[in-house]
């Protein structure tokens, strides 16, 4: 982004430094032309930079928000109880299954 800056900066001085300072001379008119159309693609890549940046985070923004409404549900202390107590019945009830398949084999 600074370099963006950098390069208009050039350009600007190289377009007015002819019209200022050397007064329209022939030879600096396609100075001019092509300098102008460096800085107006310059200008064009900044502001595209700027409007990914915005979207990227804006989206990341969003995703964070996500994040921390799930994070702070999860960390409710009975929440947590159920949660735990529910994947407890789970592996009791898959050992037992694992064990009644054992004994009639």
């Amino acid at each position: 982004m600074a370099s963006y800056f950098g390069w208009m900066a050039f350009d600007l001085r190289e377009i007015f430094y002819p019209i200022l300072i050397t007064n329209y001379v022939k030879s600096k008119t396609m100075t001019i032309v092509l300098h102008t159309i460096c800085l107006t693609n310059n200008i064009f890549k900044f502001l595209l930079i700027n409007y990914i940046y915005e979207t990227v985070t804006t989206k990341a923004k969003a995703t964070a928000d996500i994040l921390n409404r799930l994070s702070y549900v999860t960390c409710d202390i009975e929440v947590r109880e159920i949660f735990v107590t529910s994947i407890a019945t789970v592996v009791v009830i898959i050992l037992q299954a694992q064990v009644n398949k054992q004994k009639f084999i």
